[in-house]
């Protein structure tokens, strides 16, 4: 990568890529639309307009950054950088195209509407850098209209470089459906065709109409945090995929892993004690607007897609529940409680886990157990808990006494983990929950 490339971020070759794909779009007869953007400028339209043949794409393009003027097109009442401002927009933009020249170009054209609206990086750099992106399109000449929405954080740490990932990503998204008609399952991996995995994340995608008949929307979020084009996706009591910075924002969180071995599962009535103790503590907390239990599934390339049980869910690749630390302190720094039974809490201190860490165990911890993080273990029987303990995992692990519930106060690493198995007990960050 060449010196002004690494300044913008972009590699020849994805400004290649993304000038080739405005440019087929361009010269594509069959479709025709236009483009609504408020915030980080208008870059997606921006390619169109400049790869040349843009009058045989553009039919418009508006930028309504002034709060009034905004409102005056789209109506107030609404957040500005939000899902329903989104489809504000392109019921607007929609409706005046299809207006405009519906009769003139629809009999030959499938007509589209793009629409963004983007928080990039304010000059201070204090916001959350996100947005909402959107497309309502025919998928034939005069068809009903299809749509598809994004909810995109934006992970470059300036303005300009925000403004650029987002031109690319409209772009690739609007190849896609029009030039492509790719499959909607291929549709991230086309949306990130010129994007690192670091620059952009898309945690929510809404799409109907009979464009998408038959997708499976929640395999495709399955997809998005599996391939790592999001860090984690948010699923709520219905299972339906929300964006995580409205589903944790300010919330205080208690997380129970799941796992493919049904010892490392906690107990519904455990998890829901769990809870229970959550909501005593943050009770009358003004910071905290409420208590939410998550489960957390891990969504790796070397493991099946999980089975969705009830309740609201966290899905992430990466098995180290540090990883889960920093997802949620991205949107809320109230109380955060895992809970785990005993075999799962051997999992969580095997330092094999951490082997791609500088400081391996010890900085796995650290990042573990940020501000006001706890892990509640909770007990195990015997029986159960015994046969782990003589496997290469439970190796060294010993339990003081011959009781038939274990409690984490009773079960002891070899040396040198013990020391810190006593500090974390001690301190608090690992609480010893008793048999109920």
């Amino acid at each position: 990568m060449n010196d002004t490339a690494h300044a913008t971020g972009r590699s020849d070759n994805a400004a290649a890529d993304t000038h080739r794909k405005a440019l087929e779009v361009n010269l594509d007869p069959t479709s025709f639309g236009s483009f609504a953007e408020i915030g980080a400028g208008q870059e997606v339209a921006r390619w169109f307009l400049r790869v040349g043949a843009a009058s045989g794409t553009v039919a418009k393009t508006v930028s309504a950054y002034d709060k009034e003027v905004s409102d005056d097109l789209y109506g107030s009442g609404t957040r500005y950088v939000s899902r329903p401002r989104l489809e504000t927009m392109l019921d607007h933009e929609w409706k005046s195209l299809v207006q405009q020249i519906g009769d003139t170009r629809g009999k030959d054209t499938r007509l589209f509407a793009f629409a963004d609206t983007i928080a990039a990086r304010n000059f201070a750099g204090t916001n959350d850098c996100h947005g909402w992106i959107g497309v309502r399109f025919q998928d034939q000449p005069r068809a009903e209209a299809s749509h598809i929405l994004l909810h995109v954080n934006l992970r470059d740490n300036s303005n300009l470089l925000q403004q650029e990932a987002v031109g690319i990503l409209g772009v690739s998204l609007l190849h896609a459906l029009l030039s492509e008609r790719a499959a909607p399952g291929d549709l991230p991996a086309r949306m990130f065709d010129s994007l690192a995995n670091d620059r952009i994340e898309i945690d929510q995608i809404v799409m109907g109409g009979r464009a998408f008949a038959g997708c499976d929307v929640r395999e495709l979020h399955m997809a998005l945090a599996r391939d790592g084009r999001a860090e984690a996706v948010t699923l709520d009591s219905d299972g339906v995929a929300v964006a995580a910075n409205e589903f944790l924002y300010r919330k205080s969180v208690a997380i129970a892993p799941l796992a493919s071995d049904p010892r490392d599962d906690l107990s519904p009535e455990a998890f829901a004690a769990c809870l229970a103790t959550l909501r005593r503590e943050v009770a009358g907390n003004p910071e905290v607007k409420d208590v939410i239990d998550v489960r957390l599934m891990i969504v790796d390339s070397d493991t099946p897609l999980p089975a969705m049980g009830e309740g609201a869910a966290m899905m992430m690749r990466h098995r180290q529940l540090y990883r889960a630390t920093a997802f949620v302190r991205r949107y809320t720094q109230a109380p955060l409680r895992f809970a785990v039974p005993l075999p799962a809490l051997i999992r969580v201190l095997d330092d094999v886990r951490y082997q791609h860490l500088e400081g391996r165990l010890l900085e796995g911890i650290a990042r573990l157990f940020g501000s006001n993080v706890r892990v509640l273990a909770y007990p195990c029987s015997r029986e159960e808990l015994l046969p782990l303990l003589e496997t290469e995992l439970g190796r060294g692990w010993e339990v003081d006494d011959g009781r038939q519930w274990i409690t984490a106060d009773q079960l002891r690493p070899a040396p040198p983990l013990v020391h810190l198995y006593e500090y974390l007990l001690a301190s608090g960050f690992l609480v010893a929950i008793p048999p109920s």
